[in-house]
């Protein structure tokens, strides 16, 4: 076992010929529940490589602290081990999604807004009558 310490998970990978997105699927699968690994495996599957270079300790860590939904302190693990051009294409990426999740929140408060103003002007015709009668 002390012949283990130190490797990166892509080193004994390398040794055993399996991909690490197929053993980090199938050990989430195992771990987790399948339900979990699906939302796991776009991640697992898009930063195969950093988790490669990871030891197994920090990976079995880092499923942990995603699994338990601390998301914020999961993507900073992998942000901070990606290089600068690649950081750039995901925040780049990630606020073009944000735009988008802006905008369409913003065309739903404008809806919400107005189909409130159409409850609230029924409602005052409706009591405007009822004064009338």
């Amino acid at each position: 076992m002390s012949d283990v310490i130190g490797k990166t998970i892509g080193d004994i990978l390398a040794e055993t010929g399996k991909g690490i997105v197929q053993i980090m699927t199938e050990r989430a699968i195992e771990k987790y529940g399948s339900k979990q690994a699906t939302l796991l495996a776009p991640i697992i599957s898009q930063y195969g490589p950093i988790f490669a270079a990871m030891t197994s300790d920090q990976l079995w860590a880092w499923l942990e602290t995603a699994t338990k939904g601390d998301q914020f302190k999961a993507f900073s693990e992998i942000a901070s081990r990606l290089s600068n051009s690649e950081l750039f294409t995901e925040w780049t990426t990630n606020n073009a999604k944000t735009d988008t999740l802006n905008t369409q929140n913003a065309q739903n408060v404008d809806w919400n807004s107005g189909a409130l103003a159409t409850i609230l002007k029924a409602l005052v015709m409706l009591a405007t009558s009822l004064v009338l009668l």
